[in-house]
């Protein structure tokens, strides 16, 4: 380029100095005479054929540098074929160029077709109509057809719109072949967009999901079949502890009945172990029933108005003989903030209440056991009422023989107990808390537990109710 740019300047100041000395030459003008301005005319077009052509060249050479940047900044692996890049002519060296950048956009295209064609997915693309422009070897083994066929063929789960801007659409469909198979296929599909942000066509990448379809099938069933058989024990249970509910009442009954008789001191004995046996068999059958009933779903939780005070003073009226009999002290005390009727289900926090407290004396050996109860007050029911709800705290303390940590994790399960020894000194079926627990949780309560072995426990529980602020 250098060398044709001081040739079109050589060229360019010799037809200037022609002209110049034709125009001062006053013999060779006289000479010429009308040629002169012909001559003219030709140098001064001469002239500018070669600006204008110069002009083209440098024009040219800036597109061509262009073009040699941008294939520069490509990167492309030379082939042994490829002549060496210092040729002179540039437009050659650029043609080479963008050959090499062909040959190498074929490879790439070539491995993508590989990686594709090797994936067991279903990969296929479509256009906005919806009509298949290219499918892999697994989407056309599937539908057990030719590539060729299935080209310009309807993509069955086509959906306009749903996959827009850069976001994925996923979704999960069933397959059924023309032989009869049917598999599960987890679809995602992509719009593939140009430089503009215009969508060209679809791709869909569908991946077989049979198996984990086939596993949560069979999870469901295991679980709507341990579900049913959880219901057909419940209700066994329930059906055998109504129909041992007679039978043990006619024993305590008549136990009561041979009591009043004139007895030896003997079997004045011997009827009261009747009496107290046939009284904790029907309290054992009283607590199955409850469970199970609880798991059924058969128990309804009232919502009428009681004395909270009142019912904590009429327990601890009953459970205090048994307390002085334990030289045990029984306190109870009840916040100033709880209001003086609130709306529950008196019976059941008289439930939840026995056995706790029960318990409590039951593993208490010296001290004492206590019962609080506190109240957090909150919103009105409604805009404008007088009714608010509230939460009720209680907690049941003893000085008792405490819990070991391992075994806090187990108390609140059926039938569990912490001493599980044959030899163990305190009865009870292990059923009293886990009733607790369910009764708690449908009055919108929980209840946890605190102990420390040798220190003693602390049972608490809430439960959610309401009442009139006046």
């Amino acid at each position: 380029m250098k060398r044709k740019t001081t040739f079109v300047l050589i060229l360019a100041f010799s037809l200037i100095m022609a002209w110049v000395l034709i125009i001062t030459d006053e013999q060779v003008r006289e000479h010429l005479g009308g040629t002169l301005y012909i001559i003219g005319f030709a140098i001064t077009g001469c002239m500018l054929l070669i600006l204008a052509g110069y002009v083209w060249d440098q024009t040219l050479a800036k597109s061509l540098k262009s073009l040699h940047d941008t294939t520069d900044s490509v990167n492309i692996e030379d082939s042994p074929l490829d002549l060496d890049e210092s040729d002179s002519d540039e437009i050659i060296g650029l043609a080479r160029k963008i050959e090499r950048m062909a040959r190498s956009l074929q490879q790439v295209e070539a491995s993508y077709k590989g990686i594709v064609e090797d994936q067991p997915d279903l990969i296929c693309r479509y256009k906005n109509d919806g009509k298949l422009t290219f499918v892999n070897g697994a989407y056309a083994r599937a539908l057990n057809r030719k590539r060729n066929e299935l080209v310009g063929v309807d993509f069955p789960y086509f959906a306009p719109g749903a996959a827009i801007a850069d976001e994925p659409y996923t979704f999960e469909s069933e397959m059924i072949f023309n032989d009869g198979r049917r598999l599960w296929i987890r679809w995602t599909q992509r719009a593939i967009k140009d430089d503009e942000r215009l969508t060209m066509e679809y791709q869909a990448v569908g991946h077989d999901i049979t198996e984990r379809k086939e596993a949560e099938a069979a999870l469901l069933r295991a679980k709507e079949a341990a579900e049913a058989a959880d219901r057909a024990k419940s209700e066994f249970l329930a059906i055998v502890s109504h129909e041992l509910r007679t039978p043990i009442n006619g024993i305590i009954g008549f136990s009561k009945m041979l009591g009043s008789t004139t007895l030896t001191l003997d079997q004045r004995e011997q009827v009261e172990m009747i009496n107290s046996s046939g009284l904790a068999l029907e309290k054992i059958i009283a607590d199955i029933l409850n469970l199970s009933k609880i798991d059924s779903g058969k128990i309804d939780i009232e919502h009428a108005p009681f004395s909270l005070r009142m019912c904590v003073q009429d327990i601890c009226a009953f459970f205090a003989p048994k307390a002085r009999s334990l030289a045990l002290a029984l306190d109870s005390k009840v916040d100033a903030g709880v209001p003086e009727i609130v709306n529950s289900d008196e019976s059941r926090i008289r439930q939840i209440l026995t056995n706790l407290i029960g318990n409590a004396l039951k593993f208490t050996e010296r001290g004492c056991v206590s019962l609080e109860v506190s109240c957090a007050r909150g919103e009105p029911i409604e805009p404008g009422s007088d009714r608010r709800v509230a939460r009720l705290f209680f907690a049941v303390k003893d000085s008792g023989i405490g819990i070991p940590a391992d075994k806090l994790d187990h108390l609140f399960l059926p039938f569990s107990q912490v001493d599980t020894s044959t030899t163990r000194r305190r009865g009870g079926t292990g059923l009293g808390l886990i009733i607790s627990k369910r009764l708690c949780e449908l009055m919108g309560g929980t209840i946890s537990v605190e102990s420390r072995v040798g220190e003693g426990s602390t049972f608490r529980f809430s439960i959610l109710t309401d009442f009139e602020d006046i």
